[in-house]
């Protein structure tokens, strides 16, 4: 198993990439420097993933560093006839004081693609990480919707070693029914924001006026049968002993979510 690294350290009141290995088919690149850390971009050779394809990415980062991690474009996942799931981990390690924002693009289920993913963080108590994790049921050009075969995510996240959030997600959609109104129902993307650390609660303060949006169309939407959705639903959850906050979102077009990400960037 090839795995790609990203080590960051601060170093002379600045974050240093200090190691940075690509293993194909995962490329990183580094494409901003700033007072606050440093931008590392997912990219690909094939513009996403194949069948078959593994991708392991470990990432260190180091006391006082900061990370914003992006991807180029969507990642997309290629039909998969062989049978050969097609999986991505990443392993993180926030130590104290850094701040790590990763906000990669969202999956692209083309039709027949199994995938799945791992992501697991261990967070210092006093260091930030904000995790968003979001995927789109297929190409919206080609009106492809939940024609994938299957999908998983897993997201474990831990605080000085000791697990404050374990999330276990699956789709299948040749088996059981998205369309159902207690799966995803008339949405196309989902999407996932994981707010762990001191700046938690500030952070999600910036979410209010979607939430607030969102109550408006609860308390207007007729009681039953209502024709009236509105394009994106979202909620907030808070952790157990005040370890953070989950943002969730549904929506119709990946237009109706960007909003949300561009206040938090």
């Amino acid at each position: 198993m090839k795995t790609s690294h990203l080590e960051l350290e601060h170093i002379r009141e600045r974050t240093r990439v200090t190691r940075m290995v690509s293993r194909a088919p995962l490329r990183l690149l580094e494409t901003g420097l700033h007072s606050r850390g440093v931008e590392i971009q997912l990219s690909s050779y094939g513009g996403g993933v194949l069948q078959g394809d593994q991708v392991d990415l470990d990432i260190q980062c180091g006391a006082h560093t900061g990370l914003l991690l992006k991807s180029q474009a969507n990642t997309h996942v290629y039909r998969n006839d062989t049978g050969k799931e097609t999986i991505q981990r990443i392993v993180g390690r926030c130590a104290a004081h850094s701040s790590v924002r990763v906000f990669p693009e969202p999956l692209v289920l083309h039709s027949h693609a199994r995938f799945s993913q791992y992501q697991s963080w261990d967070v210092s108590t006093n260091a930030d990480l904000i995790l968003a994790d979001w995927m789109q049921s297929g190409r919206s050009e080609s009106k492809e919707r939940f024609a994938f075969s299957a999908f998983e995510s897993n997201v474990l996240i831990s605080i000085d070693g000791n697990p404050v959030l374990e999330e276990h997600f699956s789709c299948f959609p040749k088996e059981r029914d998205s369309r159902n109104p207690a799966r995803f129902g008339p949405y196309d993307l989902m999407l996932n924001i994981y707010f762990i650390g001191p700046s938690a609660t500030r952070l999600i303060h910036k979410l209010e006026p979607f939430l607030l949006f969102q109550q408006y169309h609860t308390d207007t939407l007729p009681a039953a049968g209502a024709d009236r959705l509105p394009d994106r639903i979202c909620a907030v959850h808070e952790l157990p002993n005040g370890h953070g906050f989950i943002f969730r979102a549904m929506a119709c077009r990946r237009m109706d979510l960007q909003p949300v990400i561009t206040a938090l960037l």
